[in-house]
């Protein structure tokens, strides 16, 4: 499949396009100015939009003369309605991980303030989610599972709340989320020993 550049004054969108794209139209702009035009628009032999018409639109406002396209000739005129439909609805089908979101957002900040498409107030949200879980099992579910040593999640003197956390998930996690369980079972610990006191 090949990858070619058009006017974008040649390119037109589809008139009974139904997916509502204006709330993402700023969005594309700053991923475009921040990363290029990565994804292709989709056409078919008239031009007319098959995918990408809030690329299409955003485009136009940052006034690009022309843009990269795919022209898909292999489509029945009820396929490319078909199309169209598809490729807007299967994107509904995922979902974040929102721990393994979390665990990128740390590295990723870390070093500086980068464009990623979630305002500051949803990026907040994922950075301070509770982490509280119904039960184990949803624990287990929910949460990340990447492998690391033991050393590099607690140290020597937080051996038995590890091993707490440990039973708990059934396996080793994340750096940052296994701290931050350690950190909470050693308050509850304190907490407790105060209590006995």
């Amino acid at each position: 499949m090949n990858i070619e550049r058009l006017p974008l004054s040649e390119i037109k969108p589809y008139p009974n396009n139904p997916r509502k794209n204006k709330k993402g139209i700023a969005a594309v702009k700053r991923s475009i100015e921040a990363f290029g035009f990565t994804q292709p628009i989709i056409v078919n032999a008239e031009r007319v939009i098959l995918c990408g018409h809030t690329r299409y639109e955003a485009a136009k406002e940052l006034n690009l003369e022309s843009v990269p396209v795919i022209v898909k000739t292999d489509l029945t005129p009820q396929q490319e309605q078909a199309y169209r439909i598809a490729d807007n609805r299967v994107t509904q089908e995922t979902d974040w991980d929102k721990w393994k979101l979390r665990s990128e957002f740390n590295e990723l900040f870390s070093d500086g303030d980068y464009f990623t498409g979630f305002t500051q107030e949803e990026v907040s949200d994922i950075m301070a989610m509770d982490l509280g879980f119904r039960n184990d099992r949803e624990m287990d579910a929910e949460m990340p599972s990447r492998i690391y040593p033991r050393e590099i999640a607690c140290d020597e003197a937080q051996d038995a709340v590890f091993d707490r956390v440990q039973s708990l998930m059934g396996k080793k996690k994340d750096v940052d989320v296994v701290m931050e369980l350690c950190e909470m079972f050693l308050v509850r610990s304190k907490e407790k020993e105060v209590r006995r006191k």
